[in-house]
């Protein structure tokens, strides 16, 4: 998940800096990267959780 999800912010970060070069510095946005990888795991780490706790009440039910 977290591959593609980081390509197409990259993606994304280079087109505004190509269409926006004055108002868009990449330089300064780099800790955008950071946050998106940051938020990219805690989602899948709560995926996995629910997916674990709901496995584990079906099988005592």
């Amino acid at each position: 998940m977290l591959g593609p999800v980081l390509l197409i912010v990259l993606g994304f970060l280079f087109l505004l800096n190509n269409l926006y070069p004055s108002v868009f510095r990449f330089g300064k946005m780099w800790p955008v990267i950071l946050i998106v990888i940051g938020v990219s795991k805690v989602l899948d780490y709560l995926r996995k959780d629910r997916s674990k706790s709901s496995a584990g009440k079906d099988e005592n039910t």
